[in-house]
């Protein structure tokens, strides 16, 4: 990797503290990598907010605090969802939900681009329909 710094998808912190899966490997490694200070990563509220929640929905709250409490002891960048980003996220959404952005995932591009990011580890392809978005597969690490 780079100097760059990553922005780092929610499915990053789901599959390195989840079950055994094809990607948890991988995403420990980012996340031991991110730690050591290998890795430059930031992430937005929104990826916060979306742990909580689906935790939550799966009836596993408290390990869902437990999991952002953690993320917020890493070395990396927390950025604010501002007013702006949402203009862009529902600008973003609007033109290519269609093609299978979702709304979550317009919030982080919006966030993104107004912070100058380019680079994403994520599993999900959705992304690949903006321009301004490098996606790494967590797979192809480092």
């Amino acid at each position: 990797m780079s100097e760059e710094t990553v922005f780092l998808d929610t499915n990053i912190f789901m599959y390195a503290a989840g079950a055994p899966h094809p990607y948890k490997e991988a995403c420990l490694r980012i996340l031991a990598d991110m730690e050591a200070g290998i890795l430059s990563a930031a992430i937005n509220t929104e990826v916060l907010q979306e742990l909580l929640y689906r935790y939550s929905h799966i009836r596993l709250a408290a390990k869902g605090i437990q999991l952002c409490r953690e993320i917020l002891n890493y070395p990396l960048t927390v950025l604010p969802v501002t007013k702006a980003d949402i203009h862009l996220a529902i600008a973003l959404f609007e033109a290519h939900h269609t093609q299978g952005l979702k709304p979550r995932d317009a919030i982080h591009a919006a966030t993104m681009q107004n912070n100058n990011l380019s680079l994403l580890m994520s599993a999900d392809r959705d992304f690949e329909v903006l321009d301004f978005i490098i996606r790494k597969d967590p797979l192809a690490y480092p």
